[in-house]
């Protein structure tokens, strides 16, 4: 047995209920989480609990990569191919496995010495994705599962090392992208976008388990940009110019697109891109260039609902 895992000892796979596995390239965290809903019941006459039972379980797994030019964990589960609206698979159902290996020999994950654990019986939970100025772009995946098995069967294939390049700042394709008014032409120094599916669960009687985790539509997409600014906040915004039949100045509803380049010259390496519709400036903040130091950024919200379509 192993006396730690770390980093180069672990992997994620992921795949359709009903297909194959395929592991996480570029992956860089993962955490299972297991919660259970407790309900007490108390008796007259006596000041100590009756009963304390379980009315509810499900297993969380977040995982996240690098965007290197390798398939989204996205399209790993989902298997989707081109521009996928995420709505399309509210209904689909997934299995992850996170396994290690069980010696600290090997400098890689070996499938014939794992321990691993699979969750099946998965529904995609959210997705967020952040393409910051200082550091890498990465993906942030989370599904919510009703079963756990573990053992050695349950293992891994390493991921394949080949050569990829990791997304930095000089490859948003600020030139290709489609960016919102307010933000365009403006020196972008983050964007996130992200969903949450809002799952709950639904239960019948006869089964403890739920027969199944429906999406709470409609569910917000956001998605924000922080920009360096050059003057203070020049976005005006007039009331009164709002009548029955203007809007006035207000901000109108926009369609966002990201993209971000593929990799010139990394064999097998893509780009990435994010479809945001229908989305309207809901937040405007700015902060910064203060007496402690550092520079004024502003930070563009926008909001959506159900709207975000991923290729990568």
């Amino acid at each position: 047995m192993a006396n730690r895992v770390y980093y180069s000892s672990q992997g994620v796979s992921v795949g359709l209920q009903t297909g194959t596995f395929a592991t996480v390239e570029g992956g860089q965290s993962v955490g299972i989480s297991a919660n259970f809903s407790l309900e007490q019941a108390f008796q007259m006459g006596r000041v100590a609990i009756y009963d304390n039972i379980m009315t509810e379980g499900e297993v969380t797994i977040t995982t996240s990569k690098i965007l290197d030019g390798n398939d989204t964990i996205y399209k790993l589960a989902t298997g989707a191919a081109g521009l996928s609206p995420i709505v399309n698979q509210s209904e689909t159902e997934f299995k992850v496995r996170v396994a290690s290996n069980t010696s600290e020999g090997a400098t890689a994950l070996d499938a014939a010495a794992q321990l691993g654990t699979e969750v099946t019986g998965c529904f995609l939970s959210s997705v967020s994705y952040t393409i910051p100025s200082d550091g890498f772009a990465t993906e942030e995946v989370s599904f919510v599962g009703d079963n756990k098995a573990v053992g050695s069967s349950k293992s891994v294939t390493a991921p394949s090392g080949s050569t990829t390049r990791a997304t930095y700042r000089q490859m948003f394709n600020q030139a290709g992208s489609s960016l919102p008014s307010e933000v365009s032409g403006l020196n972008v120094t983050n964007v996130a976008i992200s969903a949450d599916f809002g799952r709950e669960a639904m239960f019948k009687l006869g089964q403890f388990r739920p027969f199944h985790r429906y999406a709470n539509f409609p569910f917000e997409v956001t998605c924000e940009f922080t920009v360096s600014n050059t003057s203070t906040d020049q976005s005006p915004i007039d009331l009164d110019g709002v009548t029955a039949t203007s809007d006035g100045n207000l901000p109108s509803k926009q369609n966002i697109i990201v993209k971000l380049a593929d990799a010139q010259g990394f064999g097998g390496s893509h780009g990435y891109e994010f479809h945001v519709s229908g989305a309207r400036l809901n937040t405007l903040s700015q902060d910064g260039g203060d007496t402690g130091g550092g520079n004024a950024t502003t930070t563009l919200g926008y909001q959506t609902f159900n709207e975000l379509s991923i290729s990568g």
